[in-house]
């Protein structure tokens, strides 16, 4: 009984220090998104005032001074189409790509691999300037086209490499039963490898969102003050007569994670089988 009781206490003990670790991280990570939250919803004389005020009476009218600018809407409707469209064009090309270099085998293979790597290794300012020539040539500088284009070239070698992984994944004996069913090859892919490749696809769509969405250099280079997306908008919010106005910086930071935050946690359990190497049941 004595031993039974100790190894409980030990139990007891070994789970209070589990859940207290967990709680000290969640609080750590949390902190300085909290922070942008309090701020927010803080008047400008509340903002500045030392010591910090802790304990308020929240006002919205920093949301309701962003939400009724006509900039910040137009910016937000430019990141969504942007970063939308540059996804969906990104996997359109990628994922048929990154299946043919998990399910075949060619000349120059593995030299395309690092060509792709060393793409994604490269600050995002070594092709800026490239771009932006390619894109006055063009004539297409100052659009939404350009900024897509831009983020695409930004995802390819990213989504290229984690489904190339995924599908290298995939059972082949599948694919080869519907080979002996008399499926196509484009049709297995289609049906076989695509619904298997669920997560791993979402996983990428996720992070080749955040490369897009939080983009900002690429944003203030390659657009106009039509064109231009959320975080160059944020970006103007500092300085200027009135000193920066954090209220505003917040406010609009807070409504531009809320799309990802919601985006992320509907496909929660797919972006947790993707980030598991496509496990198949």
């Amino acid at each position: 009984m004595a031993r039974s009781a100790r190894a409980r206490r030990r139990n007891i003990i070994g789970k209070t220090l589990v859940y207290a670790g967990l709680c000290s991280l969640l609080v750590l990570f949390l902190m300085p998104l909290l922070w942008i939250v309090g701020i927010s919803l803080k008047t400008r004389e509340q903002i500045f005032t030392n010591p910090p005020v802790f304990f308020w009476v929240p006002t919205f009218e920093n949301y309701v001074e962003v939400l009724t600018r006509s900039d910040f809407m137009a910016s937000f409707v430019n990141s969504l189409i942007a970063t939308t469209a540059s996804v969906l064009l990104s996997l359109v090309i990628a994922v048929p790509a990154s299946y043919t270099l998990a399910r075949f085998r060619f000349r120059g293979q593995n030299v395309a691999m690092i060509a792709l790597l060393v793409m994604r290794m490269l600050p995002p300012i070594a092709i800026l300037l490239p771009i932006f020539v390619l894109f006055q040539a063009m004539g297409i500088s100052n659009t939404r086209f350009a900024i897509i284009l831009a983020y695409t070239t930004l995802s390819l070698p990213l989504i290229v490499w984690v489904m190339k992984d995924y599908f290298a994944s995939l059972p082949k004996e599948l694919e080869e039963a519907a080979y002996i069913d008399g499926a196509s090859r484009m049709l297995t892919f289609v049906k076989i490898a695509l619904p298997l490749a669920r997560p791993g696809i979402v996983t990428a769509s996720i992070l080749s969102l955040l490369l897009a969405w939080n983009d900002f250099i690429f944003s203030a280079i390659l657009t106009s003050n039509q064109t231009r997306t959320s975080p160059v908008l944020l970006a103007s919010y500092a300085g200027g007569e009135t000193g920066t106005n954090w209220g505003a910086i917040t406010a609009s930071g807070m409504l531009v994670i809320i799309p990802v935050i919601i985006f992320s946690l509907i496909v929660q359990k797919h972006l947790v089988q993707g980030l598991s190497s496509g496990a198949v049941k």
